[in-house]
């Protein structure tokens, strides 16, 4: 399946300190993208907008699919991070993992991840050296729970059910390398935030992303909409 990227994200060189650029976005060339209202599945003869894939049991009840090279230590550092998220995050999470495909490896670019979308399923690589090495477990589950974050935001999650979360979340300040701060774009201000509310940990002293500030007024009420959602 031809995929391209849709963007390159740079490795950032912040006050001498390595930070991971979390996610690149790519779409597949081969199809015209996501439908209009932005997701690509409804779930269970729910509602959804033209264009929209059924999202059946056979699929809910799958699991994550790992490269035939994946290491047992690496499987179980991906898996610990969505086990101990939230259970809210978790739910959201076993709804879409028989989407993706999971890879372990350098990414390219300078990236910690990167989560392919615009097909009917979600490549993801994951930098397990680079990330383990920027804070061991807690950067491995916020890398995780970041590029799911982009899984459930193209499977799932309509444009207007986003909107009202990208708005929550503080522009932040500064542009470091025309793509974090300020600068970082709404799907990656969606991911930080939801990675922070899955994993209930803001990341201070993890240096790993986008340097988005966290979600007004707080973690709990930015993440009620998703704890509530169901298609």
């Amino acid at each position: 399946m031809d995929l391209s990227p849709r963007n390159v994200v740079a490795l950032l060189i912040l006050g001498g300190v390595l930070v991971f650029a979390v996610s690149q976005r790519a779409q597949n060339a081969a199809l015209a993208g996501p439908p209009p209202d932005g997701a690509r599945y409804r779930v269970d003869g729910g509602s959804g907008g033209a264009g929209t894939i059924e999202l059946g049991r056979e699929l809910r009840d799958a699991t994550f699919t790992f490269a035939p090279d994946t290491l047992d230590s690496d499987r179980d550092l991906i898996l610990t991070a969505v086990a101990t998220s939230r259970p809210e995050a978790r739910k959201l999470v076993e709804i879409v993992d028989g989407l993706v495909d999971i890879s372990v490896g350098d990414p390219g670019g300078g990236n910690a991840g990167l989560t392919m979308i615009g097909g009917t399923r979600y490549p993801v690589t994951l930098n397990m050296a680079g990330t383990w090495q920027s804070g061991t477990q807690r950067a491995i589950n916020r890398l995780v729970m970041h590029e799911l974050a982009h899984v459930l935001d193209a499977a799932l999650f309509t444009d207007a059910f986003l909107a009202p979360l990208v708005a929550a979340v503080p522009k932040g300040w500064g542009c470091d390398g025309g793509i974090s701060g300020a600068c970082a774009e709404d799907p990656e201000r969606f991911a930080e935030s939801f990675a922070k509310w899955a994993t209930g940990d803001i990341g201070v002293d993890v240096y790993l992303g986008y340097s988005v500030p966290p979600p007004e007024p707080s973690l709990e009420s930015w993440g009620r909409p998703l704890a509530g959602w169901n298609g």
